[in-house]
């Protein structure tokens, strides 16, 4: 299993500037990825070798993004935009992930992390994604002896 977390890279954000100004630190993350989600092909075009990239389906509850091409091999796309850090998925999104990952035999998943402040972003491909997919789940036992006391 792969343990390493990608390192950061920068890309070039000054034609940007003019879309970030309206960006603060009061603003829900899935508002600040609404308003960047641009960076997506941006990024991963310019930056990654990505042929194609096009926005996901707009389905409550997907667990993707937005589906690009890379040598001909299709990737589900999670972004993840934050002002100041590098965000992560959910539990419940990453199983979702694997679940539709589990499903295609050549689809391949690529999750997209942006710190807009820094103008660094963190790529993370499928061989990748294990950290994330194995790392630490939330602890039940806290939940469980919560509705334990109240039942």
């Amino acid at each position: 299993m792969n343990t390493k977390r990608p390192t950061p890279k920068d890309f070039d954000s000054s034609k940007f500037h003019d879309k970030f100004e309206n960006l603060h630190k009061n603003m829900g993350n899935l508002e600040i990825e609404r308003q960047t989600e641009f960076l997506v092909p941006y990024i991963l075009e310019k930056y990654e070798g990505f042929e194609k990239v096009e926005k996901g389906p707009d389905f409550k509850g997907s667990a993707f993004d937005f589906l690009g091409f890379k040598n001909e091999i299709p990737f589900i796309i999670e972004y993840k935009g934050s002002l100041n850090n590098f965000n992560t998925p959910g539990e419940t999104q990453k199983r979702r992930l694997q679940e539709i990952l589990g499903q295609f035999d050549c689809l391949e998943i690529v999750l997209l992390q942006v710190n807009i402040k820094k103008s660094q972003y963190r790529i993370f491909y499928t061989d990748e994604m294990e950290i994330l997919f194995q790392g630490d789940k939330a602890p039940l036992e806290p939940i469980i002896n919560w509705l334990k006391d109240r039942i």
